[in-house]
């Protein structure tokens, strides 16, 4: 792994870690889709290295935009389970996903997935969920949860994608949950495939210990905010702003598989 500049000041990881901290509580993502490219574009850390780091971040940051849609009482503190259930799913078919990378056509997946993601935005525009909607125990439902986070862990484990992007979408039109329960319930899956993937990191090759806290102490501050702002605006201007999120990762995915197309 690349090591980090060790000249470049601290405050510019939290600078960086607090923008995505933003976007990760308003719309319960990691906020690695916007950690990397800022990371790589303005302090010239190889891409790699700027992956590790926002994975480590992802830790202090989902956790506290959860526990603060519990604190907004936007959210029960007993729908969280959901969202471990989830978790569960996607720790077991990671390791599978990213196996396949070395037998599956990923370019073709990765357009593939990009398509998804288009069709999946004008799903959520057109989509005006409830925010008094929440998930009920039942068999039939931890099943359901726990295949969509097996789907989400294979394909974050192939593509390199944050699970959000699947789980919040979902969660909205297929469950029909509030917009903000299923903000907390994705933050909550990507808690422990973000420590087992930072452990495994860690014990494998060097890693930038002090930057990746001040990545992930920005961004956890921030998230808070990000949290507020997600129980404050109208749940049809924040359905508008999800899908414009997700059309931005869509587009991202398409520069990626340009780009790979081009080597």
């Amino acid at each position: 792994m690349t090591p980090v500049n060790p000249t470049t000041p601290w405050w510019s990881f939290a600078a960086i870690g607090a923008v995505a901290g933003l976007f990760s509580g308003f719309f319960g993502v990691g906020g690695g889709i916007i950690m990397v490219p800022l990371l790589v574009s303005l302090l010239s850390i190889e891409h790699k290295t700027a992956t590790v780091m926002s994975l480590a971040a992802i830790i202090p940051t989902a956790t506290v935009g959860a526990l603060g849609f519990v604190a907004s009482q936007s959210v029960p503190p007993n729908q969280l389970v959901f969202g471990a259930v989830i978790a569960a799913g996607g720790i077991l078919t990671a390791p599978l996903g990213t196996l396949a990378l070395r037998k599956l056509n990923v370019r073709a997946i990765r357009w593939a997935f990009v398509a998804v993601l288009v069709a999946t935005a004008i799903m959520v525009f057109v989509t005006l969920p409830s925010r008094d909607v929440l998930l009920e125990r039942s068999l039939g439902t931890i099943v359901e949860l726990f295949v969509l986070g097996c789907v989400m862990g294979f394909i974050a484990g192939l593509l390199g994608v944050g699970g959000g992007l699947i789980a919040v979408p979902v969660l909205i039109v297929v469950f029909g949950v509030s917009d903000l329960n299923a903000k907390a319930l994705s933050l909550v899956a990507m808690i422990p495939a973000a420590i087992s993937g930072t452990i495994s990191t860690v014990r494998a090759s060097s890693f930038p210990v002090k930057p990746s806290i001040a990545l992930g102490a920005g961004a956890a501050v921030t998230s808070l905010g990000g949290v507020w702002l997600a129980t404050v605006v109208p749940v049809a201007a924040a359905q508008v702003l999800l899908a414009a999120f997700i059309v931005y990762a869509a587009v991202t995915m398409a520069l990626r598989a340009t780009r790979s197309s081009n080597g």
